[in-house]
């Protein structure tokens, strides 16, 4: 185990397992913009649909060549209608559809681990 990682006990293998036994977990790991989001809810834990756009238009522009100016509201119809509700379904994230706020649900620190350390093998 890296230096940097925190050490996992038993009891949180026994409260991750079903967590990562779950597909749907997986699902929501596999498109690199609901990575990202969950990225940056473990950090902030809260924020708004406006803001995640804006985050993850950001993020593209850094790692991408040419960003087109259209892109951040692509990114917010993206969030509303297919990131968000399948991240809540997972259940990673609480999202308020009426209010657009996003809260991220209680993750065991595997789950966690696991979602740094795939940000961290996307953008080294």
């Amino acid at each position: 185990m890296p230096e940097d990682e925190p050490a996992i006990d038993e009891e949180d293998y026994v409260e991750t397992a079903p967590l990562l036994a779950s597909d749907s977990f997986y699902r929501a790991l596999v498109e690199r913009p609901r990575r990202r989001v969950l990225y940056y809810l473990l950090e902030r834990e809260e924020c708004s649909v406006d803001e995640l756009a804006d985050v993850l238009a950001g993020w593209e522009t850094t790692t991408e060549t040419m960003v087109a100016p259209d892109r951040r509201r692509q990114h917010e119809l993206s969030l509303v209608h297919r990131h968000l509700p399948l991240l809540s379904e997972a259940g990673l994230v609480a999202y308020d559809s009426e209010s657009g706020e996003i809260s991220l649900v209680t993750v065991p620190e595997p789950a966690k681990a696991l979602v740094r350390r795939a940000i961290e093998v996307e953008t080294a």
